[in-house]
């Protein structure tokens, strides 16, 4: 028995160490990158395509089209960024559903403002 006293503390620490590389409990906000096998397999776009992308869908819409809109893009984090002045709520939610279907699963910041007009 005195022999194996020494396990224990070692498949105890072992045990402490490996729960430490366990993701489930990771705190949220907290970013992974990635491997190539589990990353979309959209095709890479730059941030300028990707912008093009979702202004064409706008200039498509006759509401939209005359809106003051500003499009920033940012291809790597697959985000898209609208902002500036629209009429109503359902141009708001139109631009924002547009620019969602610019690129599947991309992420649109909305800093758009409602301004009814006078």
């Amino acid at each position: 028995m005195k022999k194996f006293t020494w396990l224990i503390p070692l498949l105890f620490g072992l045990n402490v160490v490996f729960a430490g590389c366990d993701e489930r409990g990771r705190q949220p906000g907290t970013r992974t990158t990635p491997s190539p096998s589990t990353a979309p397999s959209t095709s890479k776009l730059s941030d300028s395509d990707l912008e093009k992308a979702v202004r064409a869908k706008l200039e498509n819409d006759a509401q939209l089209k005359v809106a003051n809109l500003s499009v920033n893009a940012d291809a790597e984090r697959n985000e898209i960024t609208l902002s500036g002045t629209v009429r109503s709520h359902a141009a708001r939610g139109k631009a924002i559903e547009l620019a969602k279907s610019a690129k599947p699963g991309v992420l649109v910041n909305d800093k758009i403002d409602v301004k009814p007009a006078t």
